[in-house]
């Protein structure tokens, strides 16, 4: 008698956590629907992969959709390594990146980041030069990037 209790219990358990889990998948999919491929997404980037001056988000096109819940997503500096799943970010209500634009080399979103950064990635760059900044000595120069007030108070900088 106590083991058909026992039994009982667990079977009731198990068909509450089956209910629990259609309720969670139905709730996911009404907060989250499906999107297309072509549509434009916005990732949200992670502090530490971003600089003070940095966008908060970058713009995505999915390009493939696999198993109906794994996406795909470029944009004009590469592909992502990773798949995506619907709940990781959120579609734009306008195309906004042409798919026929986009690079498909694999790079993470580290990589694509510091590409889209207006400050080079994670931090900002500076040299400490006291010439002019004519040579590729200087950090910022052979970096591609000008200098700015952080780097040295000499006023007559060429690379600024």
């Amino acid at each position: 008698m106590f083991q058909n209790t026992i039994e009982n219990e667990r079977s009731n358990s198990k068909l509450s956590l089956e209910q629990q889990a259609k309720k969670m998948k139905f709730r996911s999919i009404n907060k989250f629907p499906p999107c297309n491929v072509g549509d434009t997404v916005r990732v949200k980037l992670p502090e530490v992969d971003r600089s003070k001056g940095d966008p908060q988000n970058i713009l995505f096109a999915v390009v493939s959709i696999s198993d109906n819940q794994y996406y795909e997503l470029v944009n004009k500096n590469g592909t992502l390594h990773q798949l995506y799943s619907r709940n990781q970010f959120t579609v734009c209500s306008e195309p906004l990146i042409d798919i026929l634009e986009v690079l498909a080399t694999k790079k993470s979103l580290r990589e694509i980041a510091n590409k889209q950064s207006f400050s080079g990635g994670q931090g900002f760059k500076k040299c400490l030069c006291k010439t002019k900044c004519l040579t590729n000595k200087c950090k910022c120069k052979s970096g591609g990037i000008l200098c700015n007030s952080k780097c040295h108070p000499n006023s007559n900088c060429s690379n600024k």
